[in-house]
């Protein structure tokens, strides 16, 4: 991601009040890292939907936390010509989310296991920097048909984001779970859940 704004000016007017929309309203959630993930092959999007899923799912399992992301899956360059599927995502979690486990997980989802950072180029990791329109970058395709995107806990980390779950056992059960991570580090008083308290002490 560019701080510089040739990008954003490019999205046509019709788009950029959608992408501006999205991004003030996960702009609250303290992001930790900006990802871009390639493929090392034309892959297709149900593959890459498929990856991008596991990738997540790895990334909680190995934390063994919630990981919130906002994706944006791009398929055509800003020139029109058709690429590869790739992701530009932003990422957070109540620990802290190491680029190492990112890079590794990663190269090994696209057989890459044997690269380095010198030699391999499908995955990116900087440090999320508020202010250079990193959420936006990550929506700029949001009105393209070349473009889509995704979201996971977005409402765990944004309490002004409203969200009415299915109240069965598997989500009481998840929630209990949740509430003794935040409990553990301090972000919520006992017996009263304050999401809010997330955003305020996560770094």
């Amino acid at each position: 991601m560019s701080s510089q704004s040739n990008w954003y000016d490019r999205i046509p007017s019709r788009d950029r009040e959608g992408v501006d929309a999205v991004a003030e309203w996960i702009r609250p959630i303290p992001w930790q890292q900006f990802v871009t993930l390639t493929f090392p092959w034309n892959v297709s999007e149900e593959t890459a939907d498929r990856k991008l899923r596991e990738f997540i799912n790895h990334l909680e399992r190995k934390l063994k936390t919630r990981i919130c992301f906002i994706a944006g899956k791009e398929g055509a360059s800003k020139q029109g010509a058709k690429v590869p599927w790739h992701f530009h995502l932003l990422l957070t979690s109540v620990e802290q989310i190491p680029v190492s486990l990112i890079a590794d997980i990663w190269r090994r989802l696209v057989g890459r296991s044997n690269s380095t950072s010198e030699d391999d180029d499908s995955v990116d990791v900087k440090p999320f920097i508020d202010g250079i329109l990193g959420a936006e970058y990550v929506m700029k395709m949001i009105g393209s048909v070349d473009g889509d995107w995704c979201c996971r806990w977005l409402h765990l980390f944004n309490p002004a984001i409203s969200y009415t779950p299915k109240r069965d056992h598997r989500f009481l059960r998840q929630n209990r779970r949740w509430e003794r991570q935040l409990l553990a580090r301090g972000y919520m008083e006992p017996d009263r859940y304050v999401p809010a308290s997330v955003s305020k002490h996560i770094v």
